[in-house]
């Protein structure tokens, strides 16, 4: 395990890339978006002392879904490989649970996404099967799940 520094603006992870540790933010706030840099970047949240990030694309050895950018200049936060990881998990039961928790978190507010996507779409049909006009809400909705889709490609 490493103890790294992060200046405002710095990547801790990138979009795309292979993951090959998590972190655990020690102080400062770090960003969290879908292409970053890009005109259509999106934040998805914002993470702090105490957070972790990166260990789902650690645990299934996948590439990162988004980017995580300091937005402090102070931010800290300790590395940790798939190796320190498994330590970790054997040596701190208590935050293996806390990192469940985030994860739970996580997932249970994607649901609320994808339920918020669906009654969307069941909206969009009902509009066109009655040949009705769509609320400037339902274009709203359709515009941010439309860039959402095209962002993850």
């Amino acid at each position: 395990m490493e103890i790294v520094k992060f200046k405002k603006n710095q990547a801790l992870i990138r979009q795309g890339e292979i993951a090959n540790e998590m972190y655990e933010i020690i102080t400062g706030q770090v960003g969290i978006y879908m292409d970053y840099g890009d005109a259509s970047q999106k934040e998805i949240g914002i993470l702090s002392g105490g957070d972790f990030l990166g260990e789902l694309e650690l645990i299934d050895s996948s590439t990162r879904i988004a980017s995580a950018i300091a937005l402090d200049n102070d931010v800290t936060a300790k590395k940790l490989s798939m190796e320190d990881f498994n330590n970790f998990v054997k040596e701190n039961p208590a935050k293996v649970i806390l990192i469940i928790q985030q994860l739970s978190s996580r997932v249970r507010s994607l649901d609320n996404h994808y339920l918020d996507a669906c009654r969307t779409i069941e909206e969009f049909k009902k509009a066109v099967d009655e040949k009705r006009e769509l609320s400037p809400e339902l274009l709203n909705n359709i515009r941010n799940f439309t860039s959402a889709a095209k962002k993850r490609g």
